[in-house]
């Protein structure tokens, strides 16, 4: 199995367990850290993105792949809302993009030292 094969499965894993993750009632909602909940979303975006240009970006832009996938976690937001247990954050769509665009940032740099 090729790398990118395995990027990929390892990308819609990932998403499809960010899916049943947000759309989760939340259990035991103690913090060890003020900023806890915005990390956590940062970091499984960052991951996101990570995974998903590795396994994508190839065939699409990395600006393309962005897009979509800060409109999934917006898409993830507005379903939390639609929820009687959860609720969207702006914040958290925040914290969402700010993963994607630091990941973003240093896979472009990286692609620009190759070049």
């Amino acid at each position: 199995m090729t790398t990118v094969a395995k990027y990929q499965i390892l990308f819609w894993l990932c998403l499809t367990g960010t899916v049943f993750l947000s759309l989760m009632p939340v259990v035991g909602g103690e913090q060890l850290f003020e900023l806890q909940d915005k990390v956590g979303h940062s970091s499984i975006y960052a991951a996101l993105f990570f995974l998903c240009a590795s396994a994508y970006g190839r065939r699409y832009s990395l600006a393309l792949l962005a897009l979509v996938l800060a409109a999934f976690g917006l898409t993830m937001e507005i379903a939390q809302s639609m929820t009687s247990y959860r609720q969207g954050d702006h914040w958290d769509m925040l914290a969402n993009l700010s993963g994607i665009l630091a990941v973003w940032a240093v896979m472009a740099w990286r692609r620009k030292q190759h070049d």
